[in-house]
């Protein structure tokens, strides 16, 4: 009998000790924290912001001190738990009072979810724990709809143009902002020395551009050759920088050289005097100032009426860049014409560059047309004389 009493009174001991609830964790809801939000599923696209609205609820009987983590949440998306205008990492909880319930306090948790993100769905939790050991975890997911891009796509119309030393080379080039942000963007451009590059948009001259999300711009190129350029393919880089993406681009500039032709006399001077009738031997140089060998220089002339200029040198059939030819042309003064000043122009040419000059040449009467007058003047004054001699007496 006294067998039965122990093993009965073993049996509601351990009854009663199963009855005792587990402290931490185990504790009933009513003893413990609790997180809540509405939306615990979101869908977003690539560089949203989210707000979640969470309520910690105290249904102990202290004020808890809630310690907050995020779990499995890539620092990439830039997590923060806010209160009022404060980032916390902490929170202090009142208990319940009474039978109102417990004591809560709402916060915020902000997300930026990438811009370069892969589609799919993302899923993370929200961990609540005291210095008492009391802990809880809400999980929430977000799906993200679509492929995150994050770039900037710099597209040239023509990367590559031919022309010469002195004249502008305009590129066309389009900007795409493929970012879920507005983007400014900061150009710059990498050419050789001596070269001007500079950026056109909407008429005016820029350094930067503003271009919305998923929005792009054309910018004018124009790059203008340093004065000392010679023929030859020249490469510019050019680059489009925003303070989180940029792209850039190579520009080709193909000069082909610059023609250049002067035409001029040796001393510089432009004026030379002549006799009616007579001619001149006038000196000019002919010099190419371009990068490029001219060929087939011709010499004309255009001068008064009844005159006539010849070269000793027709035609010159080649000049190298910065050689000089020696042409001389003579000019012959119509028989006819009067003193004063007259203007003749003579003119090197080629297909692809010309130049001309303009002379001033002073006309003094033949002193053979002046020796024929005097003599003439003595004739008549002889013959008035003999005329007096031989029939003055009479």
């Amino acid at each position: 009998m006294e067998k039965i009493y122990y093993a009965v009174s073993f049996c509601l001991l351990l009854f009663f000790i199963g009855s005792i609830p587990p402290a931490g964790n185990a504790a009933p809801p009513d003893q413990g924290i609790m997180l809540y939000t509405a939306y615990t599923s979101r869908s977003v696209t690539p560089g949203q912001t989210l707000n979640y609205d969470i309520e910690i609820i105290n249904n102990t009987g202290r004020i808890q001190n809630v310690d907050l983590n995020l779990l499995r949440v890539p620092e990439s998306w830039e997590p923060s738990f806010t209160s009022g205008a404060n980032t916390i990492q902490q929170i202090a909880i009142k208990p319940r009072v009474g039978d109102s319930g417990g004591g809560s306090r709402t916060l915020t948790l902000q997300l930026q979810v990438p811009l370069k993100i892969e589609k799919g769905t993302y899923r993370f939790s929200v961990l609540a724990s005291t210095e008492t050991g009391l802990e809880y975890e809400l999980p929430l997911r977000v799906q993200v709809t679509e492929q995150g891009i994050f770039e900037t796509e710099l597209l040239v119309d023509q990367a590559n143009m031919e022309g010469y030393a002195d004249s502008d080379f305009n590129y066309t080039v389009t900007i795409n902002n493929q970012t879920a942000r507005e983007q400014n963007y900061a150009l710059t451009a990498d050419a050789p020395a001596g070269w001007d590059v500079r950026f056109r948009s909407g008429g005016n001259y820029v350094t930067s551009v503003n271009i919305a999300s998923n929005e792009s711009k054309d910018i004018t190129v124009k790059a203008t050759p340093s004065q000392k350029a010679e023929a030859d393919t020249v490469t510019i880089n050019i680059q489009a920088r925003s303070g989180s993406t940029a792209d850039e681009a190579t520009l080709e500039a193909v000069i082909k050289g610059k023609y250049g032709l002067n035409l001029t006399t040796p001393s510089g001077r432009l004026s030379t005097n002549i006799t009616a009738g007579s001619e001149k031997t006038i000196p000019l140089s002919i010099q190419n100032t371009g990068t490029v060998p001219l060929h087939d220089i011709s010499m004309s002339a255009d001068t008064p009426v009844n005159w006539n200029a010849t070269f000793d040198e027709k035609e010159i059939a080649r000049l190298d860049p910065g050689e000089t030819a020696t042409v001389n042309a003579t000019v012959t003064a119509s028989d006819n014409a009067i003193a004063g000043d007259y203007q003749m122009q003579i003119t090197a040419d080629t297909p692809e560059a010309s130049s001309d000059v303009t002379f001033r040449v002073t006309v003094s009467k033949s002193i053979t047309w002046g020796s024929i007058g005097i003599a003439i003047i003595l004739i008549v004054l002889g013959g008035i004389s003999y005329l007096f001699k031989r029939y003055g007496r009479r």
